[in-house]
């Protein structure tokens, strides 16, 4: 939201730009113009917050002088109002982008993340990838636990801006996740496009090749655990002979075998009422062991489905990036 107010050029004249409410301090020194919106800030705090600033700041104004409004030197900035906004709220507010578990929201993450990087302030950058490791986790452990600790909300395709955003920065520590959601989702969103607020993402060809091969190894690795299922059902677990249980692990496996998207990770979470009621306390046993180990078996080889370097490879990049 901006203040409705023109401002008046040392020459006399105004300028169309407007003020940013909220990043307008009446006794600031600086103002930052990013397409139409004006930032009245505090120099010394930002540079002692990014050393680009700091040596941009550093440099004497041009033999013209800085265009000057109410005494304050105006400095043009080639970002978005938009980023800009999320950068600045987040350096002069120290309640506004806290890390994880302070919840965020995924353009927030993207605009401080980029101008963190452009502008080098470090804690930023790193509070932005901790919110989206939130989210997107790189150990089976955490993707359990994700619904619990993630920060960044799921709104509707969300993995979708992520990857995005992880392609742009090179963050492919991020992408098995991102990659198994985008799986999850309609096959036409990856075909076609999808829908990120007022945007539409469509994916590179390359990337809908990787997207859909992926998510056809996701497919049948569920079959194969399927198949695994329908064969336990045929035979005694742990001695059981209840037909109520042979009939529950069918059922299981024919909701299994008959998705055409990635489930497995959530599987037994996600299905707990079809199930619960229809072991003997023996058979719900041996059907979570089994799906706990099919889970970690696909969370092994989800890297390989995509292409994509080992786990080991992957963790070692997320700890270059967040240190």
């Amino acid at each position: 939201m901006t203040m409705a107010k023109d401002l008046v050029i040392a020459n006399g004249s105004t300028t169309a730009a407007k003020p940013v409410e909220g990043l307008w301090f009446e006794d600031g020194n600086l103002i930052l113009k990013a397409e139409n919106s004006l930032f009245k800030i505090y120099s010394g705090l930002l540079a002692a917050r990014s050393s680009v600033f700091r040596d941009m700041l550093a440099f004497p104004p041009p033999p013209e002088g800085n265009t000057m409004v109410d005494g304050c030197p105006i400095v043009t900035v080639y970002d978005s109002a938009k980023d800009m906004g999320y950068f600045l709220m987040a350096v002069f507010d120290t309640s506004y982008f806290e890390p994880p578990p302070v919840q965020t929201e995924l353009p927030i993450v993207e605009g401080v993340l980029r101008l963190s990087l452009k502008y080098d302030v470090q804690y930023l950058r790193r509070r932005a990838l901790q919110h989206l490791l939130s989210t997107f986790p790189t150990t089976l452990k955490d993707w359990k636990q994700r619904d619990t600790q993630r920060t960044i909300p799921p709104v509707d395709n969300t993995p979708f801006a992520a990857f995005r955003l992880a392609r742009q920065f090179d963050l492919a520590w991020l992408l098995p996740s991102i990659l198994y959601c985008i799986s999850s989702h309609p096959f036409e969103k990856t075909l076609d496009r999808s829908t990120w607020g007022t945007e539409e993402i469509t994916l590179s060809w390359p990337d809908k090749r990787m997207c859909i091969l992926g998510r056809q190894k996701i497919v049948m690795k569920q079959t194969q655990n399927a198949l695994k299922m329908m064969k336990l059902a045929s035979t005694n677990v742990d001695g059981c002979t209840s037909e109520m249980c042979a009939s529950t692990r069918q059922r299981c496996a024919h909701v299994l075998g008959d998705w055409d998207m990635a489930g497995m990770l959530d599987y037994f979470e996600d299905n707990a009422d079809m199930y619960f009621s229809g072991f003997c306390t023996q058979c719900r046993v041996a059907f979570k062991d089994l799906c706990a180990s099919e889970c970690q078996d696909m969370w092994n080889e989800l890297p390989s489905m995509f292409d994509l370097p080992s786990w080991d490879v992957l963790e070692d990049l997320r700890g270059k990036s967040l240190d």
